[in-house]
């Protein structure tokens, strides 16, 4: 399988993480098509808005397309062909002429703290700082111990790692799976995601693409049909809800058995912006039915916080 009218154009941000989510996609793509295939790929990294201004908190620069406006911007003017994005990173809809046309292995989804002292954040008993961009983070880690002093960060995994190296917080919040993609094994536990729930998407390596049949055979090959739909249903409550980086929610599907039949487990949270009215509950959906089910409850939801 060949693109003959010219290379293939994978684009994604500058950052470590993003470069390093770009390698693992070429590592399937190799699997499925051979080493001889990479000769046809050119990479592009691409600076956007939401790395531009790190001295501003993500909630006061609007919706999540702030990490991918200029990437989708070269997607739709066919200087990329294939976007590689962190899934919690799009917004509900994107840009006409856009869809996501597959999506790699779900790595784990749990949030982790890492921090030089293994602390445990349900039983710590002294008040300490712990760094992160995240509401949705901040508003379930002061649910769980008032002892916990929110303080807003941002910038890459690497420069938040050293604000704790540096003694100038105690953790930090961050994704698991962006630790293991980036090789970090010591100074982090894993948190429950029955204390933290992920943030919709948290854990998959999206695939983007304008409408193209070669393009959408090749992602198509490599999709992971499982954590497509999960992630797909938890997406289906984020619209529902109207979510972006400004609101406090969190989603995360699992397709179970269940007296031989398939549901999706379904663990929610949802909160008003001060943190006052939280949801946080869980659920099963019909498979064939999960669209409907997850944006319903959405919806539900939305006029109670």
């Amino acid at each position: 399988m060949v693109y003959k009218s010219k290379k293939i154009v994978v684009g994604s941000r500058e950052s470590p993480l993003a470069k390093e989510q770009v390698e693992i996609f070429l590592k399937e793509l190799k699997k499925k098509f051979g080493i001889s295939y990479l000769k046809f790929i050119e990479k592009k990294f691409i600076k956007t808005t939401g790395d531009k201004f790190l001295d501003k908190k993500i909630s006061e620069l609007g919706n999540k397309g702030l990490f991918t406006k200029e990437i989708d911007e070269a997607q739709l003017k066919s200087e990329v062909d294939i976007a590689v994005h962190s899934l919690k990173d799009l917004p509900t809809k994107l840009p006409k002429g856009l869809h996501i046309a597959g999506v790699l292995k779900r790595e784990k989804p749990n949030d982790a703290l890492f921090s030089l002292k293994k602390y445990n954040i349900k039983n710590i008993k002294k008040k300490i700082l712990i760094g992160t961009s995240s509401i949705r983070r901040k508003i379930q880690l002061i649910n769980i111990n008032s002892n916990l002093e929110i303080v807003e960060v941002r910038g890459n995994v690497g420069t938040r790692i050293n604000k704790v190296h540096n003694g100038y917080l105690d953790g930090i919040i961050l994704a698991q799976a962006g630790l293991k993609r980036l090789k970090i094994k010591n100074n982090f536990e894993s948190i429950d995601v029955r204390n933290i729930i992920p943030a919709v998407g948290q854990g998959v390596i999206a695939l983007v693409i304008k409408k193209n049949k070669f393009i959408e055979k090749i992602v198509n090959k490599i999709n992971h049909k499982k954590t497509f739909i999960e992630s797909d249903c938890e997406r289906h409550f984020l619209k529902a809800l109207d979510g972006s980086c400004k609101t406090p929610i969190g989603a995360l599907a699992k397709i179970v058995k269940k007296n031989k039949k398939n549901y999706i487990f379904f663990r929610y949270m949802a909160s008003s912006l001060d943190g006052k009215k939280i949801l946080k509950n869980k659920t099963f959906f019909d498979l064939e039915n999960y669209k409907s089910m997850s944006f319903n409850l959405g919806k539900k939801i939305k006029k109670i916080i």
